[in-house]
Formats: C-alpha cells, structure tokens, sequence
C-alpha cells in the first residue's frame, strides 16, 4: 500500500499544518486585537487624567476621589504623575512591589497638557494575561484536544479505507502490464471503484477467452493442415514430415516403418455401407494408438484410404518383427462381419538409418507391404536391410547395467550447442545434450537412453545428475545468454525431486538462477498440462526461464504457452525442414508464432541447416534459431547449393 500510505501521510501534513497555520495566525490575531484595545485603554486614562488634572486645579488629593477605581477597573498596577523628573502624584496596587522587574509587565509614557513639562507614567499588565489557568480550564483545553486527535484518527482510517480499494485496482494494473496477473493475491471485489474494476474483469474475461479461441484456431488450423479429419490423427504431410525430421535428427539413430492395410475394407463399403466400414477404420485406429503409445516417440498416422503408417524410433529389425505381430493380433481383434471369416490384414516394414533419403524408405516399405501380400502367411512381411543392435550403435540390451553404472561413474557428457539471433552473432542461449558412452565406447544420445532410463525407473536420478552438471556451469556462461537443460515431466512431477529443485536453486544467486531455462518437451506438457502448472509456476517465481521444444511435432492444443507464461517456444526440426519451400510447414510456423503473440513468449527454430530456411524462418517471425546453418555457415552454403544442383538434375 505504498500509495496509500504517502497520500494518507500527505494528507495528515496538510491538515496539521493548516490546523497550526490557523493556530498561529489566530494567537497572533487575538493578540494584536488585545494589545489595540489596551492602547485604547491606555490613551483613555490618559486623557482623563489631564482633564481631571486640569480640573482639580493641579490638586493631587482631589484625584484619589475618582482615579484609584478607573486605575483598578483598566488592570493597572502602577500609576505616575511626574513635572520634569520630579513626581507629583502617584497611585499603586498593593501588590505593585512584587511586580517591579516582571518581565510580564507593559509600560506606558504621556506628556499631559494640563502644564507645561508635565507626563505620566503607567505599568500594566499585558493583554489576556489574567486568563484562567485553573486546572478545569486546563483539562478542558486537553480534553478538547484529544477529541480533535481522535476524530483525526477515524478521518485518516476512513480515508485509508477509501484509497485502499484503488489501491489494488493500482496493484491489479501494474501486474497486467508486467504480465503477471497469476501472481495477484488480492480478491478483485475489494477494489474500488467498483465499477472500474467489474469492467477491467470483463474484459480480462474477453481476452481469456479470445486466447483460448486463438488457442483453438491454432490447432484447427494445424489440424487441416496435418490432421485427417474423420480418423483425428496424422495424415501422410505430417507422416513425412516426421519420418524426415527422424531420418535427419542425431538424436535418433534410426527406426522402423510400418504400412498396415485393411484390404477388405473396400469390400465392406460395398456390402454392409461406409458405416460400418468407418467404424472398422475407426476401431482400428483406436487399438494402434493404444499399441504406439507405449513406445516412447512412436505414431500413428494415415498413409492412404485403408492405409495406416507406424514410427517407430530407435528400432531394430527384430523389434520392428515383434511389433508386426502384436498389431496384427490387435487388429484381428476387430468387431468384423460374421461373413469375413478371414480379414485380409497386411504390414509391410522396413527399418532405416539416419541419413537415408525420405522416397528409398518409402518404396522400401511399400514393397514389403506388397511382398506381405503376396506371401499370405502371418500377413507381415519385414524388409530385411541387417539393421541391428550393433549396427544401430545400441550396444547391450542390458540397459539398468549401463544406466547404473553411468551414474556410478558420473560420466554423463554434457555438449553444449548455440542458439543464436543471427549469423556471426554471440549465443543468446546455449542448450545441453547429454549424451553417455555404451560398454564399446559408443555415443548414446538422449533420445535413445532417456526413453530406457523411464522403463527403469532410474529417469529421477538421471535427472538429478543433469541438472547439478548444469547448476555448476551456470557461473561460466558470459552475461546476456542463458543456459537450457532438459527436465522430464515425470521427475518435474515428484514432491521430492520439487523440494530438491527448488533447495538447490535457493543457493545460487539471483543472477545465476534468472539465467537457467528449464526445458520440458511438447508431448509431455500436454500430457500433464494441468499437473505442471504448479511446480512450474513455483520455478518461474524463482526466477528461472521456461521453455517447450519440439513444439509442432503433434497437432495439440497452445494454451500451455499462456497458463505457463513461456518465455520460449522451440519448434520441431519437421517444420522447419526445407521450410522455404513447403507452405504447408511456413503456414503451421506462422499460427505457432501467432498464437505467442501478446505474450514475452519468443519463438526458436530447430534444426535450421540453410540460409534459405532462416531467411523464411526470419521473415515469418521467429525469434532465434539453432542449427547446422549457424555452427558451420560456409559449409551449410555450400550444402545448400549441393541440394540445389542435385533438384535441378
């Protein structure tokens, strides 16, 4: 209540002083009104006196008859008549001895005109001094005195209570332009006035709800882009988005791909009608969004008409083996018609390596997909290519060995890659990839021994380590750039892995703190939107940034970005993927960046590897960028004119 307390001290200064000016200036007034009227006194004795003197014929004994009592009446002590130096007649109080010397007494000189060199002299009393001072009068004056303090007291408690309610409006106002309406602690009805804080309401309301709608124009608008309308999931655009973006990104080694087709569906179309064949196909999506939901990164998507594409991430051929055969024991679950006896269910699939072009894995998978049928058998049909655990650089399936044995050792590396504005510029943010080393000395990225880590159950402690790695670096990284880190939203979720968090970030200085950017994934805010809003409101009270990457990668809804005030939003490598030349990709970017304004949330493009991308990128209003293109400038130009010769041949 700063505001209040220095209108209210104002105010009370105002008051005492104009209540002393008053005081003063009326003391004063009094007095002058009380020193005139005994000068007019005075002057009256005076002239009385020399027409009695002239009267009396210059006989002092006949003035005692009449001028003691006018001495008396007008309060004065000592009165003298005097012919030169020389005294002639004088007339004194008896208690005029004890006054001589006072310092409270007033003298007064006359010549008279009776004679010739003849004056008076007179000693009074000065003007009020005969007031009362008694002690009812005194307490009067103090009891007059502590009503008026009190009746200031309730004035300055009924202002305070009046400036109280604007106040708060004050208060609620500055927080809605420092975008921290969240941290409000008042209840709004206490504002005032009224009025003007029911239409700051209504209209915080308005805008709440023109976010959400903008929230939802976001995804409906990404949704017709990427979205097959009657099954609700992924159509082939953003298959192949993701399948290149997996085909591109370090994290992920490699993986399979999966084509299963429902051949009698046409058949059933024709036979039982289209609702029955779209129930089938929506069944049949149902139980494979079941089955990729258990597989960490995995999707689903719509390839053609009765066509369904799988990723699966970070798989081997055994594996991709394994997962034909339990979906074609999903999917020969299906309510069919009594009259198909035998559903004719086909999966063709193919695993990949990094770095493999997008249209070889496409023609590979679709054959294995024909061979599948033409072999009949079990109905699944894997493209053999030797892709192996070795060959994948997975190294042993003895993943709580490894994990414990990483952890044992603290060997967890932790690489720092820039995130930079524009080219031959200074970082503005450095991001951490942790990578560990298997049995061989091979190099395991994130992607593929976190997801490992969850299955068991050491992703706390992975955590922990990660995180006390980068809390020890945050004194090395130079002012105006900050530092991400990685956090998963299960370790985030945990009371004690909170309390830990939030101990270790007590114990670094502001500076330190305002420069950590906590990192969660898209997939798993969305997951647990409504369970993160609390622990990561308690970082953002702490100072730190947060961020969302891989945002784009699914088509979810974007309110996370105002409920968590999202200082960063970094989009999926897929979208930003030759993006120059894919308006599909440019139009989903621009509602991403849309949906972050009026906000401080600033957008970061992932896996920019052309000057062409960032121009696009740039242009449509992303804030930084990170990448290939800004590591290594020369040699991305040369690649990008690499893959422009090779388009034109």
């Amino acid at each position: 209540m700063k505001f209040t307390n220095q209108l209210i001290t104002t105010l009370s200064l105002c008051v005492l002083t104009a209540v002393v000016i008053v005081l003063i200036g009326s003391g004063i007034s009094f007095y002058q009104i009380g020193a005139l009227y005994q000068q007019r006194q005075v002057n009256t004795v005076f002239r009385l006196v020399d027409e009695g003197w002239q009267a009396s014929g210059a006989r002092p004994d006949k003035m005692n008859a009449w001028l003691p009592h006018i001495l008396e009446v007008n309060g004065i002590i000592d009165f003298t008549v005097l012919r030169g130096d020389s005294p002639v007649y004088n007339s004194s109080r008896i208690d005029a001895a004890a006054t001589v010397g006072d310092v409270f007494t007033m003298e007064y000189s006359a010549v008279l005109e009776a004679e010739p060199n003849l004056s008076a002299h007179l000693v009074l009393r000065p003007p009020f001094y005969n007031i009362d001072h008694s002690f009812t009068a005194l307490s009067g004056i103090l009891g007059s005195l502590v009503l008026v303090f009190i009746g200031l007291l309730f004035m300055l408690r009924w202002l305070r209570r009046q400036f109280r309610g604007l106040e708060l409006l004050n208060i609620r106002s500055q927080y809605i332009l420092q975008d921290k309406l969240s941290s409000l602690a008042h209840d709004p009805l206490l504002e005032w006035p009224h009025h003007t804080s029911q239409a700051l309401d209504k209209l915080l309301l308005a805008l709440k709800d023109a976010s959400k709608e903008r929230s939802r124009f976001d995804s409906f608008m990404r949704a017709n882009v990427f979205f097959d309308k009657k099954m609700g999931i992924g159509n082939r655009v953003f298959f192949d988005n993701r399948l290149e973006a997996a085909l591109n990104d370090p994290a992920c080694h490699g993986g399979a791909l999966l084509l299963v087709e429902l051949q009698d569906l046409a058949q059933i179309n024709y036979h039982f009608g289209y609702e029955c064949g779209d129930e089938l196909l929506t069944s049949a999506s149902i139980y494979m969004s079941h089955f990729v939901r258990g597989k960490p990164g995995a999707l689903q998507a719509r390839y053609t008409g009765t066509t369904f594409a799988l990723l699966l991430p970070n798989t081997v051929e055994n594996e991709a083996k394994e997962a034909a055969r339990q979906v074609m024991k999903l999917l020969r679950r299906l309510n069919w018609p009594e009259e198909i006896t035998d559903p004719a269910i086909y999966i063709g699939g193919v695993c990949f390596r990094i770095g493999e072009p997008l249209l070889q894995i496409h023609e590979e998978a679709e054959l294995a997909l024909r061979s599948a049928e033409l072999q009949g058998g079990e109905g699944y049909f894997i493209y053999y290519k030797g892709v192996t655990e070795e060959s994948m650089g997975k190294g042993t399936v003895r993943w709580r060995a490894l994990l414990e044995r990483v952890l044992a050792q603290q060997t967890i590396q932790l690489d720092r890659q820039g995130i930079y504005v524009g080219l031959n510029q200074a970082p503005v943010m450095y991001e951490l990839l942790a990578r560990i080393q298997d049995e061989q000395g091979r190099e395991l990225s994130a992607g593929q021994f976190l997801p490992m880590a969850e299955k068991c159950g050491l992703l706390n402690q992975l955590d922990r380590n990660i995180i006390a790695q980068a809390l020890a670096l945050l004194p090395s990284i130079e002012p105006g750039a900050s530092l991400a880190v990685n956090v998963s939203a299960t370790s985030l979720l945990q009371r004690q892995f909170q309390n830990w968090l939030v101990l270790e970030l007590l114990q670094l200085p502001k500076a330190q703190v305002n420069k950590l950017v906590i990192d969660l994934s898209e997939a798993q805010v969305s997951r647990h939107a409504q369970s993160l809003i609390t622990p990561l409101r308690a970082l953002k009270a702490l100072g730190c940034q947060l961020a969302v990457d891989h945002a784009g990668q699914d088509v979810v809804s974007t309110q996370y970005v105002q409920d968590y005030q999202l200082d960063y939003l970094k989009i999926h490598p897929s979208l930003v993927r030759d993006i120059d030349t894919k308006a599909v990709n440019q139009m989903a970017v621009s509602s991403l960046i849309g949906n972050s304004e009026g906000s401080q949330t600033k957008v970061i493009a992932m896996g920019v590897e052309t000057r062409a991308e960032w121009q696009c990128l740039s242009q449509l209003g992303v804030y930084a960028g990170q990448g290939y293109f800004f590591a290594y400038p020369e040699s991305s130009a040369n690649k990008e004119a690499g893959v422009l010769i090779s388009r034109r041949h």
